[in-house]
């Protein structure tokens, strides 16, 4: 799992929890003002609805225990090393399955376990390690994928459950996955620079916040909501220990992730837009109404990375603030690489900037981020 002191990748008993709910609602009625009193009914209720979503997600997932091969010492090439632990859902019933790139990253051999305790060895179709993403394929039909709901549609403080193979429990007993509960705490949470290696190669950006339990073998696991559809992909945690702290995040289910899971499972490679430019946020306003205000701020260019690329082409230069892209108004600096990265490569959209207080316009054609951008790390050695 992706850790952070942060990381990439314990509850209370829940009859506990059930009750502290029950009392926050009832607070919360009651200084609303409504006459409503929560009765055990009601908090059995509650239980047999978390207990029946449940049942019905765990056989969606998959433990993964990833091995590597020595390739030096008395047994080099002879023995498998466990090499990492994660968790995976079944994205189409003929045998695939999605996971994380991190959790699969160099592994010789991989090995899955369904949740009724069947076992296979797994072949990596394609991973993408820009989104952290990968499917295997096991050899077996008749699986119990799962059903998506975007994450747009999420609301704050909804229920979130999260279900997987934390510290590999799953896959040491016979593939029943751990299953915990909490809420979406927070969505668009922008976590590259925290989580990414190198943040020209990964992306973790719009990321949904979740108070429910993730630990590390959880990666790669779903994230569901009330109804049992998959509302995210677990991937990494906030902690100062190594384990969960209440604050986990999640790859969020959108029509991009859904195309790039359908790209993988097909075995393509994803192709990303590129500028080739290092934006930032722009500075808040020092007017307190101003930098309160919900109005779009833009992304500021810090300079322009890859020579007679799209941007220096389009004549756009450091200390230009892009404010609208393709017709959509540009938030922020995460915003702005969501939207270009998303953009069919090759393709020609109108960009509106301001330069020295004056707004502009300008036509940019993307280039393909994974083709530019060894020439723009060459630029900015230089």
């Amino acid at each position: 799992m992706l850790v952070r002191g942060t990381r990439v990748l314990s509850g209370r008993g829940l009859a506990a929890s059930l009750v502290l709910c029950a009392v926050m609602l009832a607070t919360a009625d009651a200084t609303l003002g409504a006459d409503r009193t929560y009765r055990l009914a009601d908090l059995v209720a509650l239980e047999k609805a978390f207990t029946t979503l449940a049942d019905g997600v765990r056989p969606h997932v998959v433990a993964i225990r990833c091995y590597e091969t020595p390739t030096t010492g008395n047994y080099s090439g002879q023995v498998k090393q466990p090499l990492s632990q994660g968790t995976g859902f079944v994205l189409h019933a003929d045998g695939y399955i999605a996971t994380n790139n991190h959790v699969i990253e160099n592994a010789d051999a991989i090995s899955v376990i369904l949740s009724n305790g069947m076992r296979y060895d797994a072949a990596l179709v394609q991973a993408d390690p820009r989104s952290d993403l990968a499917v295997l394929k096991i050899d077996e039909t008749g699986l119990d994928a799962v059903d998506f709901t975007e994450a747009p549609k999420l609301r704050i403080n909804q229920w979130a459950f999260a279900c997987g193979n934390p510290f590999g429990l799953a896959f040491d007993n016979d593939g029943a996955p751990s299953v915990t509960y909490g809420v979406v705490s927070a969505t668009d949470r922008d976590m590259t620079r925290r989580l990414a290696g190198n943040s020209e190669l990964q992306y973790y950006g719009n990321l949904v916040e979740t108070s429910a339990t993730i630990n590390p073998g959880s990666s790669g696991g779903p994230l569901f909501d009330i109804d049992g559809k998959v509302i995210g992909i677990v991937t990494a945690i906030e902690t100062t220990t190594g384990v969960s702290e209440g604050h986990g995040y999640a790859i969020p289910i959108n029509h991009n992730t859904l195309h790039i899971l359908d790209l993988l499972q097909r075995g393509e490679t994803v192709r990303y837009g590129f500028l080739g430019v290092r934006v930032r946020d722009v500075a808040p306003p020092l007017s307190q109404r101003v930098a309160e205000s919900t109005a779009p701020r833009g992304a500021r260019i810090e300079r322009v990375t890859v020579k007679n690329g799209p941007a220096d082409l389009a004549g756009l230069r450091g200390g230009d603030i892009i404010t609208k892209y393709d017709g959509k108004d540009v938030h922020d600096s995460d915003h702005l690489v969501r939207l270009v990265q998303y953009t069919p490569v090759g393709s020609t959209v109108e960009t509106t900037f301001i330069r020295r207080g004056v707004k502009r316009k300008t036509r940019i054609t993307l280039g393909n981020r994974s083709e530019l951008l060894d020439l723009a790390i060459e630029t900015e050695q230089r």
